[in-house]
């Protein structure tokens, strides 16, 4: 009842207003901050003219519901086939055998292991988490595939892509963190192009992290490969760096 009187409130107040339409292309009315962001145009591509998407939000939004929208549109707009994409994106894993997961997901079934614990066993099969045993995965498992994804790419140490030849992995033990890790991160990051937990362009390099290493007396310390490079001073990151950066597309 509330509702209605204040709706029938808000009715009264707009009657002796003037109506805002195409007469009077010069007025402009605040929208409400819950309606901001919510109304998107089409541009003609041949003429570069914006027009309605006619999405109703405007129709849905009025407050004093005068508003009408002619739900046709003259632009044909495409829709996303979501089922193509999935089957695009599941030829470019190529064959990937799903025959260990199904034991995995069977075990997981009777023992309700943490699920990141199990990740880490489907990630040791393959070397990283394909799409096609992450969704063998979670139908045995019957898990939803948006709480695998979501640990999957959340939890440390965990991919979802193919790693390169070589890991370049920095150490993020608390004695490491101190010593300037960051700093450390950040300038390989630079030198490869890409971001911790990526893959460079030509597969060469995977840049990650580890939790410690035997040489964490002496921080801050990388890993590239089986080399172990350690107390590296601001000089040595920058030389590693430059290695690191002549090595892309090498090999």
């Amino acid at each position: 009842m509330l509702g209605i009187l204040k709706a029938l409130r808000t009715t009264v107040r707009h009657l002796p207003q003037k109506t805002f339409t195409v007469q009077y292309p010069e007025e402009r009315v605040e929208l409400p901050e819950r309606s901001r962001g919510l109304f998107k145009v089409v541009v003609d591509l041949s003429t570069g003219e914006a027009r309605c998407r006619a999405c109703t939000l405007c129709e849905t939004n009025c407050p004093v519901q005068v508003i009408r929208v002619d739900h046709y549109s003259r632009y044909a707009l495409p829709a996303v086939d979501e089922e193509a994409l999935a089957r695009r994106r599941l030829e470019e894993q190529g064959s990937v055998d799903v025959g260990p997961v199904t034991e995995l997901a069977a075990e997981q079934r009777v023992a309700s292991e943490p699920l990141s614990a199990v990740l880490h066993r489907v990630q040791r099969l393959y070397g990283y988490l394909p799409r096609k045993a992450l969704d063998e995965f979670s139908r045995q498992a019957a898990i939803p595939l948006s709480e695998v994804y979501g640990v999957a790419s959340t939890s440390e140490g965990l991919r979802l892509s193919p790693p390169g030849a070589v890991l370049v992995a920095v150490c993020r033990c608390p004695t490491c963190q101190v010593a300037g890790a960051d700093r450390v991160e950040e300038a390989l990051e630079e030198a490869l192009d890409v971001c911790s937990g990526e893959t460079t362009d030509d597969g060469r390099y995977t840049l990650g992290s580890v939790a410690g290493t035997v040489a964490c007396a002496r921080p801050p310390v990388v890993l590239v490969g089986d080399e172990v490079h350690f107390d590296l001073s601001p000089a040595r990151v920058r030389e590693l760096a430059a290695r690191l950066r002549a090595g892309r597309g090498a090999g």
